[in-house]
């Protein structure tokens, strides 16, 4: 489906923008409020969206032999994300020995692909169980489960596994409907005033507003032709290459801006572009040896595979004032 690859590329996009200008705020660099907020806008929508894209392939994915299913998973998820914990670590410095399990739980910026890890490998367990009972009692274990960890784990696995639920409903055909969508918008837009001025990050409370947004932006993508969303379904497609390459580079390209005193005006377009070029020149050469084992365990995989998996990619994290807060570890949301 072209709307989801689209719909994925756009929030991937997003999460660029958002690492562009948190990273600055990040090392004390100056960046205007509005463009901050604008960021904590998005935030009930960007995130949850790509993990509600991803759990809409599961079904998929379950259909295949328990074996091949988790081989698939560790050779695009788990292998990947270990390989750039460990880069990520060697540009910030680690804070444990690498061969410490615990230097690879939700890492950084990467803490995406560990979530959906994670999910993936209980999905077997919970496949018997009617697709509606795993995201409500996610919902309703994470009002008291207060860790930050497993508490935001929990909230993300609303989306996930909702994503499993809706995957058998012709979504884009309920959306039809103009009406709906702004009945949909209406909320959803009220929310992200919401989020910019305070900090409601988090709260399985407001996943219903959440879910208004998702479903808007469904309804957007599907609405584009092939030739406008060219660009957007090419990043989709490749999401996971733009996810996890594009921090390093822009925390390398940051620290020589912050050495010559660029100012925000600067700082911000050029991190944003080199977050896309760097993805854009990896997925040009992705599938030549050694750079396509930064994305896929070479001895796990079988055969050449279409350019678009997996459908991860990914960024969330830690609450601080409205209009300032980077993410946990100083990435992703």
């Amino acid at each position: 489906m072209e709307w989801m690859d689209t719909l994925r590329g756009g929030a991937i996009l997003l999460m660029l923008f958002w690492h562009a200008t948190s990273l600055p705020v990040l090392y004390q660099a100056y960046v205007p409020g509005p463009l901050l907020a604008v960021n904590d806008a998005l935030l009930p929508y960007r995130m949850p969206c790509l993990m509600f894209l991803s759990g809409l392939l599961l079904p998929r994915s379950l259909s295949k032999p328990l074996g091949e299913y988790y081989r698939g998973k560790i050779a695009l998820i788990a292998y990947p994300y270990v390989v750039w914990v460990i880069i990520y670590c060697l540009c910030v410095g680690a804070d444990r020995a690498y061969w410490d399990p615990r230097l690879y739980v939700a890492k950084g910026y990467l803490w995406y692909l560990y979530y959906i890890a994670v999910f993936y490998l209980v999905a077997p367990l919970v496949r018997r169980l009617p697709l509606w009972v795993t995201p409500v009692a996610c919902f309703a274990a994470a009002f008291v489960v207060d860790d930050k960890i497993p508490h935001r784990m929990l909230f993300f696995a609303i989306f996930f596994f909702t994503g499993a639920w809706a995957a058998g409903r012709v979504i884009t055909a309920r959306l039809r409907n103009p009406w709906l969508v702004v009945a949909l918008a209406v909320p959803a837009i009220a929310f992200a005033w919401v989020s910019a001025t305070r900090d409601v990050n988090y709260q399985q409370v407001f996943v219903l507003f959440s879910f208004a947004g998702i479903a808007v932006a469904i309804a957007l993508a599907a609405r584009m032709s092939s030739r406008r969303s060219a660009a957007l379904r090419h990043v989709g497609r490749n999401s996971i290459v733009y996810y996890t390459s594009h921090f390093p580079a822009m925390l390398g390209v940051l620290m020589l801006l912050l050495e010559v005193g660029a100012p925000w005006w600067v700082t911000v377009p050029v991190l944003y572009a080199v977050g896309i070029a760097v993805g854009t020149a990896l997925t040009a050469v992705r599938e030549r040896r050694p750079v396509r084992w930064l994305f896929e365990a070479p001895f796990l995989s079988r055969g050449p595979r279409p350019a678009g998996r997996p459908a991860a990619a990914p960024t969330t994290p830690p609450a601080a004032p409205a209009a300032t807060r980077p993410a946990a570890d100083g990435v992703a949301g």
